[in-house]
């Protein structure tokens, strides 16, 4: 028996009245914003008898008003994070005292030094540092030397900065101590990273996949053609995108492409495996870099990545921390952990945005394993790690996206369990092999 058609009228009618109303948001609170009388329209029209297609409308109008409002939303949590981790960091900062045999000195530093030569007292106490670890002293517009006098050395201030600031990667990968943000390496460690670059001078290429992301690529492939330390290329595979990936790509960057800086190779679609082995196999840099088609780096990602694998001699990876950011779940997280073989193994650490490596690894191991969906990634880092520890450097240099809705990232699309059973048997396999 054919289906009746809808009474399209009546169908709008109601739909412009989940428009008028409050409905629940992701916390179940009242909201009238458009996004959830959106989703609660649509709901109501996927149960309609015929509604299906004004149903269609609707999702795709939800993905496009999500990915419009995509940059935004990124910049304000990446924001806010920073800011919370600032507060964090200067609140540690502030509190931390010392105790013990080190306060015991301090005193002890307190009463003498009024009577030591002027050289003295400039080595021993730094009122640049004091007022740096204490806010509220420089907030008051207080004299440094004479609060620790009166009462900041009572209180356990330090008279200057104890620890040493790190002025190699060497130096910084052997402490390993909790990521930074590139923004606040100290200039002598950068100054010193940039040395190490001038005298070698590696030709850099990145690996850019992308499917259907004309809503983010721009900013991504901007992020790698403006890098403190420039990429020989930038090489974007569009795999068989359906939107105006590659005619965006055209427009918004004629100059790199005629330079031979950006270069985009076209193909069917076959999977982000085969998409970055296709950028691998055209890849001519010393040194291969990632970067997703909906993440972005800060302008010294290759600068440290780079820097801190030519500084460790005989290595032949790097990896720097990332931030993560999940819209969907309204959190951010820091992706870092001193390299641990045993815990690789485990769980994936290691974000592939962060992750760089001699181009003679993909001749002797491999690409990218074309029958996995999800995890191509971790089977990679796991194999070009295996023999050489990569070199773990405590830098955030990058943002890793995820949201459902605007993005629909592999790992939100993809299953976790037929990839995860692959990964472990061809690892099981390998160790049985004498």
């Amino acid at each position: 028996m054919p289906v009746p058609p809808p009474d399209m009228p009546a169908l709008l009618a109601e739909l412009a009245r989940f428009l008028e109303r409050p409905q629940p948001d992701q916390t179940g609170a009242p909201s009238v914003a458009l996004e959830p009388q959106l989703q609660a329209a649509l709901m109501w029209t996927q149960a309609q008898e015929g509604g299906t297609p004004l149903a269609d409308f609707l999702g795709a109008l939800l993905v496009r008003i999500a990915q419009n409002g995509l940059r935004g939303r990124i910049a304000a949590q990446a924001a806010q994070f920073e800011l919370l981790t600032l507060r964090a960091a200067r609140a540690a900062e502030e509190t931390e005292r010392l105790s013990g045999d080190a306060q015991a000195l301090n005193l002890m530093l307190a009463r003498a030094l009024p009577d030591l030569p002027q050289e003295w007292q400039g080595v021993l106490f730094s009122p640049e540092d004091y007022l740096a670890m204490n806010p509220d002293v420089a907030a008051a517009g207080v004299d440094p030397l004479a609060h620790y006098m009166a009462g900041g050395a009572a209180e356990g201030r330090a008279p200057r900065r104890i620890t040493r600031a790190t002025e190699s990667l060497a130096e910084l990968v052997e402490a390993c101590p909790p990521p930074r943000s590139c923004r606040d390496m100290p200039e002598a460690l950068r100054a010193a990273t940039l040395a190490i670059l001038g005298q070698e001078r590696p030709e850099v290429s990145v690996i850019l996949p992308t499917w259907n992301r004309a809503h983010t690529v721009v900013t991504a492939v901007a992020s790698a053609l403006l890098q403190s330390y420039a990429p020989k290329e930038v090489i974007v595979i569009d795999d068989g995108s359906r939107d105006a990936t590659v005619a965006l790509l055209q427009q918004r960057f004629p100059e790199p492409l005629s330079e031979g800086r950006l270069v985009i190779v076209a193909q069917e679609n076959a999977g982000v495996s085969a998409a970055r082995n296709a950028g691998l196999a055209r890849a001519q840099g010393d040194v291969i870099a990632y970067l997703d088609s909906d993440n972005h780096w800060e302008a010294d990602h290759l600068l440290y990545a780079v820097g801190g694998l030519l500084a460790v001699p005989g290595a032949q990876s790097a990896y720097t921390a990332i931030c993560r950011h999940n819209l969907t779940q309204g959190w951010s997280d820091v992706l870092f952990r001193c390299f641990d073989r045993t815990r690789l193994e485990e769980a994936n650490f290691i974000d592939l945005n962060s992750f760089v490596h001699r181009r003679a690894l993909v001749e002797t191991l491999g690409g990218f394993d074309t029958a996995l969906t999800r995890l191509v990634d971790w089977d990679l880092i796991l194999r070009y790690t295996a023999t050489i520890e990569p070199v773990a450097l405590p830098v955030i240099t990058g943002h890793h996206v995820v949201d459902s809705l605007g993005l629909d990232n592999i790992t939100t699309r993809e299953a976790l369990g037929p990839n995860l059973a692959h990964i472990r048997a061809k690892r099981d396999s390998t160790a049985e092999v004498p």
